[in-house]
């Protein structure tokens, strides 16, 4: 039994059961430690899996799913990417996630709504619109050796992930999970998007109504963005598996405990 992802699994669902809001960010804060230190022989995957050859074979999927456990609170899988494959820009809709590659190397672009109000239920109907503005963060390359990588509901809540020199695979969290209800609002949807650069003149001129100095300005104009709403790429489809039976026993132990508990 795995029990460093039982207790990866025990933390979760303690950090993002709403009766701790009071202490969100210090169970947040041993969540990543001990995802950071996740490995892919804590999920037993099968090494096959892992292989460049197996995505080589004709009409097999780019990625490969692995869903693990889910309720209403949180979400947790794994996803393998064949070398070179790119997950299309997507959102994450008033959630956090937690990203932690267990294998291979990945690119990561993220960005981070230029109106930043605070406001999950904001950051949400961000999402209706046909553009929303953000602006581009540094893309980060992450190994396996390198901790999870984190979002928010208000920062880099947008990203796309690219697989790098082979196949790659990382553990996904994310808080609550898709489909999950925003009251007010209804569920959590996924939505893709193409970035789009703006006018260059027409970010000077707004950048220069808040600052004089042209090089803050020049940058500025450079990554700010508007992202457009279009529909799911054909290019994002998946295979399925199963988690080994002793992942699945080890959820099935820690899960039940922390909800008798």
């Amino acid at each position: 039994m795995s029990s460093h992802f039982g207790n990866i699994l025990r933390q979760a669902l303690k950090t993002f059961d709403r009766k701790n809001q009071s202490s969100f960010i210090n169970n947040l804060g041993v969540l990543k430690q001990l995802t950071d230190q996740l490995s892919k022989r804590d999920i037993l995957i099968h090494e096959e899996l892992l292989r460049d050859s197996v995505y080589r074979i004709q009409g097999r999927a780019p990625c490969t799913y692995m869903h693990i456990f889910e309720n209403e609170s949180v979400s947790m899988s794994v996803f393998i990417m064949r070398g070179g494959y790119t997950m299309p820009l997507h959102d994450h809709p008033c959630m956090h996630g937690l990203l932690k590659v267990i294998h291979g190397n990945l690119r990561i672009q993220t960005y981070t709504p230029e109106v930043n109000t605070g406001s999950d239920s904001m950051q949400f109907d961000m999402t209706k619109e046909k553009e929303v503005e953000v602006i581009q963060d540094e893309p980060i390359m992450v190994t396996s050796d390198m901790g999870c990588t984190l979002l928010t509901p208000t920062d880099r809540n947008y990203h796309e992930i690219t697989a790098v020199g082979g196949v790659a695979a990382f553990f996904d969290i994310l808080a609550p999970p898709y489909d999950a209800d925003v009251p007010g609002i209804g569920p959590r949807k996924c939505t893709f998007y193409k970035a789009i650069q703006t006018s260059f003149l027409e970010e000077q001129s707004k950048c220069n109504e808040e600052t004089s100095d042209d090089s803050i300005c020049r940058k500025y104009s450079k990554n700010r963005l508007k992202l457009e709403r279009i529909p799911a790429p054909v290019s994002y489809y998946c295979d399925t598996t199963d988690p080994h039976e002793e992942l699945l026993r080890t959820v099935f132990v820690y899960s039940k405990e922390a909800y008798s508990s």
